[in-house]
């Protein structure tokens, strides 16, 4: 997750990542998915883009910051990206619909940012996501439904243990579909656009 320099208006922003730092980043990591997740405003998020990408060696993701490779899209970074960054692994689960694919063109999707505070133990908490994902699922008629347990890289801090993903045709509102069991906090809801680099450019280097 990273926010923009105060200067930049979310629409540059968005340009500068999607035409200067994606091209950029694949260049030099072999990814095997890449999807950039843009806030749509209004939004009072600390950041502004949530970004998703895969690695054929999920060991890899710890070492890329320090790697050659790191250190050039850090420096790019700091051309459009403001102090503040959440970075963390992600373990994503399908809860509906079917598995996750290249997806073309601007996609629209809703991402509910869920902390588990109350929960004594993980995984109750997981459980009881897992459970209401499902239900919103069917209540919000979403064509797709997927779960991120999300862990911070070692001596970082990310704003939620967890993401529930909705793919949806209409505008969405979790208070409508069903509400979630009270232990479960939920720290944003998040309208975004995502924007998916094709697959033939990431196998180019691979």
């Amino acid at each position: 997750m990273s926010r923009r320099r105060p200067e930049l208006s979310r629409d540059a922003f968005r340009d500068y990542y999607e035409t200067r730092h994606a091209p950029l980043a694949i260049q030099h990591v072999r990814f095997t998915k890449y999807v950039r997740n843009h806030l749509i405003a209004p939004s009072n998020a600390e950041f502004d883009v949530v970004s998703e990408f895969w690695l054929a060696d999920p060991a890899e993701v710890s070492a890329l910051d320090s790697s050659s490779a790191g250190k050039i899209l850090e420096a790019d970074a700091d051309e459009f990206v403001g102090p503040g960054r959440f970075r963390a692994v992600a373990e994503e689960s399908l809860l509906a619909g079917p598995p996750r694919r290249y997806e073309t063109g601007r996609v629209q999707k809703y991402a509910l940012l869920l902390n588990r505070r109350a929960y004594a133990g993980e995984a109750d908490f997981i459980a009881d996501a897992r459970d209401w994902g499902r239900r919103l699922a069917d209540g919000a008629k979403a064509k797709r439904v997927t779960f991120d347990i999300v862990k911070p890289f070692k001596g970082g801090t990310f704003p939620a243990n967890a993401i529930l993903w909705l793919w949806l045709d209409r505008a969405f509102d979790v208070g409508l579909a069903d509400a979630p069991p009270k232990p479960i906090d939920i720290v944003r809801v998040l309208t975004l656009d995502a924007y998916e680099t094709p697959r033939d450019k990431l196998i180019a280097i691979l």
